[in-house]
C-alpha cells in the first residue's frame, strides 16, 4: 500500500511537471517571440512585467500556460548573431548582423566593459539592475565579471519559469531524483549534479540542470538552479524527496548559461538571470544541441548569496566534495572551478555529474 501510494504520488508530479513544461516551451514556438515583455516603468530593485496585447489569437497553449507556469519571456539586445557558416576570428569580430525587414526600435549590443556595472540598458529601453555588491571583488558578481572583459551577459531571447509566483505549480511538488529518471519520459535529455549540506540542523540540496529540453523544431537548450530542504523530523514518504525551499529560505542568485553552440570551442552566454531573489532560477533559448545525450556543450555560471558566511562556507565545501576545484581569482573559462567571499559562493559548471 505504501509503494503504491509513493508510486502516485511520484506519477501525479511528473504528470504536472509534463504538462508545464511541454505547455511552456510550445507556447514560446506558437507565438513565435515573448508572450511577455518588460514594462517601461520599473522599480530599481524588482522587476516589473506587464502583458503585451496579443496581435493573433491567443492559442490553446497560451491559456494553458496562464493557468499553470505563468512562463514568462525577456527579450535583450542580441550580442552574437549565428552566422551562415562558421567565422574566422576576424570576420567574427567586424561581421555586422543583418537588417531586419520589420521595423523595430533601434539598439546596439554593447562592447565589453562599455556597461556601468551597476546597470544595464534593455533592448526596450528600460534599465535592468544588475546589482554587485560594493565590498565584494570583480570577479564575485557577473557585472563586475563583464566589467573586467568577461562576456558573461546572455542577450538571446528566452522562456523561464515565474518561481515567485504563488501559483507556479512547481512550488507544490518539491523535488526527488524520480523526477531526474522519468525527465526523458517528457523527451528531456538533462544532466545534473545535486550539492548536499546541511546548515543549522536543516538539511540544503541545491540542484544543477543542463541540457536539451524537447527535441525537434520546439526544442530548446538551458539551465536551472533549484534550491529545495527538508523539514527536520518531517517524515517523507518518498526517500531522497525535498520541499521546495520556503520564502524565508530563498537566496539571492544569478546565473548565465553558455553554450558551444557552433561546435568552434566558443561558449557564448545565452541567457543570464539577473542578480534577484530566487528559489528556481531557470532559463531556455531555442535551439538544440549536437548530442541531446552530451550536455558538456553547455556551461552554467552561478553566483549565490547565502543567509551567513558559515552556509555559504557549508555550500563550498558541498562544491568541493562533489569535484570542483576552490581558486583564489575566479574565471569564468575553467570550468568546474569556485570561488569563496563572505557569504558569496560563485561557480562555474559544466562537467562534474
Amino acid at each position: 500500500m505504501k509503494k503504491s501510494a509513493n508510486l502516485a504520488v511520484i506519477a501525479v508530479a511528473v504528470v504536472a511537471i509534463c504538462v508545464a513544461a511541454i505547455a511552456g516551451v510550445l507556447v514560446f514556438k506558437a507565438n513565435n517571440g515573448p508572450a511577455v515583455e518588460p514594462d517601461s516603468t520599473f522599480d530599481s530593485t524588482e522587476y516589473a512585467y506587464a502583458p503585451v496585447e496579443p496581435t493573433t489569437e491567443p492559442s490553446t497553449f497560451q491559456a494553458i500556460i496562464d493557468l499553470t507556469t505563468q512562463v514568462l519571456t525577456d527579450t535583450y539586445v542580441p550580442s552574437t548573431q549565428k552566422p551562415a557558416e562558421k567565422p574566422t576570428q576576424a570576420e567574427s569580430t567586424t561581421k555586422k548582423p543583418a537588417e531586419s525587414t520589420t521595423k523595430t526600435e533601434e539598439t546596439t549590443a554593447p562592447q565589453k566593459g562599455e556597461l556601468d556595472p551597476d546597470e544595464m540598458e534593455h533592448s526596450s529601453g528600460t534599465k535592468r539592475p544588475v546589482t554587485a555588491s560594493k565590498n565584494l571583488p570583480k570577479d564575485m558578481s557577473l557585472a563586475g565579471l563583464y566589467g573586467s572583459g568577461y562576456d558573461v551577459i546572455g542577450l538571446k531571447p528566452y522562456i523561464f519559469n515565474d518561481d515567485k509566483d504563488p501559483n507556479c505549480m512547481q512550488r507544490h511538488f518539491g523535488y526527488n531524483p524520480g523526477y531526474d529518471a522519468g525527465a526523458s519520459l517528457i523527451d528531456f535529455t538533462i544532466e545534473t549534479t545535486r550539492i548536499d549540506f546541511k546548515y543549522e540542523n536543516k538539511p540544503y540540496r541545491i540542484q544543477l540542470w543542463k541540457g536539451q529540453y524537447i527535441s525537434g523544431d520546439i526544442g530548446t537548450v538551458g539551465g536551472e538552479i533549484g534550491l529545495y530542504t527538508r523539514t527536520p523530523g518531517k517524515i517523507y514518504l518518498i526517500p531522497e524527496h525535498y520541499d521546495c525551499a520556503a520564502e524565508e529560505d530563498w537566496l539571492k542568485m544569478e546565473m548565465t548559461i553558455f553554450w558551444n553552440e557552433f561546435d568552434d570551442g566558443r561558449y557564448l552566454p545565452q541567457l543570464t538571470r539577473n542578480y534577484d531573489d530566487f528559489w528556481w532560477p531557470t532559463g531556455f533559448v531555442d535551439g538544440q544541441l549536437k548530442n541531446r545525450f552530451d550536455s558538456n556543450d553547455l556551461q552554467l555560471l552561478g553566483r549565490i548569496t547565502f543567509e551567513s558566511e558559515e552556509q555559504a562556507q557549508l555550500f563550498a565545501e558541498a562544491l568541493g566534495k562533489k569535484g570542483f576545484t576552490k581558486v583564489s581569482t575566479f574565471n569564468p573559462t575553467v570550468a568546474d572551478t569556485y570561488k569563496i567571499y563572505g557569504k558569496d559562493v560563485i561557480f562555474i559548471w559544466q562537467y562534474i555529474r
